[in-house]
């Protein structure tokens, strides 16, 4: 226990020696600033003194407090904590390892009662201070702001601190090994960018093919549906147009199954920050009933003016013709909410302590 309390003041001191350090704290305790600068009234959105009408964002739409942890998400967490603080986070904690392996430092270390893994392993949780701290005085700024700007205390932001330092972890993880095996800052950090942005890319595109995927399952449900409600009229009536629509559809859904199954399965072996970091919203949004619920559109049989402007793209959602659109962004809702948090956390978790257990052999078995 001394020893890791040892190593993680030693981190800290080399984290907060560098400006970057500094200058992230700056400028989230700027972004809370301009946080507290805006407000919600009965005419639109003020900023200090100032009021700016907008008819869909006053308080007759949202609540000063539900207004103030919808920004706190949206912009504060996905922004600010997940994108640019943890860049920023990267950059200044990348050269650790690379330092760590190839100057002096390790021999100092090493001469402790400590074994390599044991070392490995406390450097990597040092270097996770840097987002933890910076996380936690955000989220304790926005918490005043929020209570005493919206009226309303809630603890649940707090849980943003350990989601987006999980999100973090995942790629310090990369960026410790590839640091420990290249010994240099610039190569561990172009190489945990690009597996971020792979990890970007592949999160997108399997939420899009998901997507389309459950539309095509609201297209096939309210063909079926409209189908039915024609027999209940007309017996005899001709349904041939609808049989054709749902050929075409079964057709297109298996082709959509299949790729989603693919990108489904490789994302499962792999990190999911972005899905990491979304658990938030489920404690903040849901909990505060903050979902904006989709206009409905009748459950009637759409007119054929309107079956052509969506097969033009207007008005459909995911490639959708006779679905609702509400329905069909409910499903897709449904669907991503369907996803635990031990299975989003829990697999990231296994990829992670597996580029963990290669650093720390690599870092074991490397001659000093």
């Amino acid at each position: 226990m001394m020893a890791l309390l040892a190593i993680l003041v030693d981190t800290y001191r080399e984290l907060s020696s560098k400006r970057l350090f500094w200058l992230s704290m700056a400028l989230s305790g700027f972004l809370v600033l301009c946080f507290a600068a805006v407000g919600i009234n009965e005419r639109g959105l003020v900023l200090l003194t100032w009021t700016i009408e907008i008819p869909l964002l006053n308080t007759s739409v949202l609540e000063p407090g539900e207004f103030y942890k919808l920004t706190f998400y949206t912009l504060g967490v996905r922004v600010w904590l997940a994108w640019l603080a943890c860049l920023l986070a990267l950059v200044s904690s990348a050269g650790l390892f690379p330092e760590l392996v190839s100057s002096g430092t390790v021999e100092t270390l090493l001469a402790r009662p400590i074994t390599r893994w044991r070392l490995y392993l406390f450097k990597f949780v040092g270097g996770l201070l840097f987002t933890a701290l910076q996380v936690a005085v955000f989220c304790a700024a926005s918490f005043l702001v929020i209570g005493v700007r919206g009226g309303a205390w809630e603890p649940g932001i707090f849980l943003a601190v350990p989601m987006v330092t999980l999100f973090y972890s995942y790629l310090f993880a990369a960026c410790a090994l590839l640091g420990t095996l290249t010994r240099s800052a610039i190569a561990a950090l172009l190489l945990t960018v690009l597996f971020w942005g792979f990890l970007f890319t592949l999160n997108t595109s399997e939420t899009i093919v998901n997507s389309f995927r459950v539309a095509k399952v609201e297209e096939i449900a309210a063909i079926d549906r409209f189908g039915d409600r024609r027999r209940q009229k007309d017996p005899n009536v001709d349904i041939s147009d609808l049989e054709t629509e749902r050929s075409l559809a079964e057709e297109a859904l298996g082709s959509l199954r299949t790729a989603h199954r693919i990108l489904f399965t490789a994302k499962t072996v792999l990190p999911k920050p972005e899905e990491t970091v979304a658990l938030v919203e489920r404690w903040i949004v849901d909990a505060a009933n903050l979902r904006s619920v989709a206009p409905e559109d009748g459950d009637d049989e759409p007119s054929q003016d309107t079956l052509a402007k969506r097969r033009r793209g207007r008005g459909s959602s995911f490639g959708s013709v006779r679905a609702r659109e509400s329905d069909v962004l409910e499903a897709v809702r449904r669907e991503r909410d369907a996803r635990s948090a031990t299975w989003i956390v829990g697999t990231s978790l296994a990829f992670e302590g597996m580029l963990l257990l290669l650093g720390c052999v690599s870092f074991s078995k490397r001659d000093f």
